[in-house]
């Protein structure tokens, strides 16, 4: 006799407003009924329970719900083995990307671009390659690459998923609602930082947020990992409604160290990563306010803030706070500067509004421009795209916009 085991792991999914009856709560009905509340996405066919689970097919849904019906999904565990990329694998990420996303494939074009080339690639030695020449086949069948970005219409279920290495090629997909590209939904995330969070799942890396140092109860997973560096609440793996200490998903150094020891250095020594954390691109903010940097290097040297050009203020250790006084009303740009010892520099650039009478800059993911310079150095683009989700309501009411990511393997073992 053989049951579901499910493994919550890698593929993320940014949850949006549709009521959705959770497991726990199913108990004791019949599998019509059971099947009736679940989710089904449009164009894959694939269940979504819990919000964030990957089921495939009627006979597996059949099995989540005996389980239920006994108390508890299993979890899904291989011999203690990592589920990463091979040396080779890891160098021949291929993807595509729709043209079916039409105006809005340009944005998702340069999201994953913030999130591979100058984002996973710049802190470890794998590679994610762009392959323009299969967009015009970019399904799931496509064998010319190893995994497709597609739009999906998941009614605002969802903002995006992605998958883990072991999913067969039909699974392997990022897929992106069209509620992702409409205003302020996702909370100052931008699509780039988003992309950056599923990619680390397409790595193979779980959320932080389940580690007990989290003391996340109301993110429960379960205890599947092998934790490579200490606890970090600020990962690009953490979610903030989760007890983490980052609202934009920016990468960390323990994100660094941690992939590097999982994949292994850079070949290249990389020009730092650098990325405004807040004010956000755009905001208004008061005559006096601070701002935040994220940078990620091995041989920093220093970190500069400019305003409107003219460099106002120098550091040389993290943590990267500039404090802004007396700033006169009106349009500023700011630009950060990151500089590493071989001379390669990377900047970002934001635009903000000075009101006299104060203003909401908080936290949020930088965008504007961003450039990286020196020789041996990857271009660096600040990682930040203002591409936002927006939410979704069911039944005629709103809900604030959850940020969830979980993906599933689904296996079967033998009861012994």
């Amino acid at each position: 006799m053989s049951r579901l085991v499910v493994l919550a792991l890698a593929s993320a999914s940014l949850l949006g407003c549709v009521d959705q009856p959770n497991l726990s709560s199913t108990g004791g009905i019949s599998f019509e009924e059971f099947k009736a509340r679940m989710y089904r996405e449009p164009s894959t066919g694939l269940y979504i329970i819990d919000w964030d689970t990957v089921v495939s097919g009627d006979d597996a849904l059949r099995e989540v719900w005996e389980s239920t019906q006994q108390g508890a999904l299993a979890v899904y565990s291989i011999n203690g083995q990592d589920i990463v990329w091979s040396a080779t694998q890891k160098k021949q990420l291929t993807y595509c990307i729709s043209n079916t996303f039409g105006a809005n494939k340009q944005a998702v074009i340069a999201a994953m671009t913030a999130a591979s080339d100058t984002g996973w690639e710049k802190l470890a030695d794998v590679n994610f390659t762009y392959v323009p020449g299969q967009d015009a086949n970019c399904t799931a069948q496509n064998t010319n690459v190893m995994f497709d970005v597609n739009p999906v219409n998941a009614n605002g279920q969802y903002l995006a998923r992605s998958f883990f290495p072991n999913s067969p090629r039909s699974e392997r997909n990022v897929l992106i609602d069209n509620t992702a590209f409409q205003p302020g939904g996702t909370g100052g995330i931008s699509l780039g930082n988003i992309l950056a969070h599923e990619l680390g799942h397409t790595l193979g890396f779980r959320h932080e947020h389940i580690r007990p140092e989290a003391n996340a109860t109301q993110c429960a997973e379960d205890n599947q990992f092998r934790g490579l560096t200490t606890y970090d609440s600020a990962s690009v793996m953490h979610y903030p409604q989760c007890n983490g200490t980052s609202t934009t998903l920016a990468f960390t150094q323990k994100d660094k160290d941690g992939v590097v020891l999982l994949y292994g250095a850079p070949i290249n020594n990389p020009s730092p990563m650098a990325q405004v954390t807040a004010p956000a691109n755009g905001a208004t903010v008061g005559t006096s306010f601070d701002v935040e940097a994220q940078i990620v290097d091995t041989d920093l040297v220093k970190a500069e803030l400019s305003i409107d050009g003219t460099l106002t203020s120098t550091l040389n250790t993290a943590p990267f706070t500039f404090h802004v006084t007396n700033l006169a009303v009106g349009a500023h740009t700011l630009e950060i500067k990151a500089t590493d010892g071989a001379g390669q520099a990377t900047t970002q650039t934001i635009n903000v509004t000075v009101a006299a009478n104060g203003g909401g800059g908080g936290n949020g993911s930088g965008s504007g421009t961003g450039s990286g310079t020196g020789s041996g150095g990857d271009d660096a683009n600040g990682l930040g795209d203002d591409v936002y989700g927006g939410c979704s309501a069911a039944g005629g009411s709103s809900a604030g916009l959850a940020l969830l990511v979980g993906l599933v393997g689904l296996a079967r073992r033998r009861r012994r």
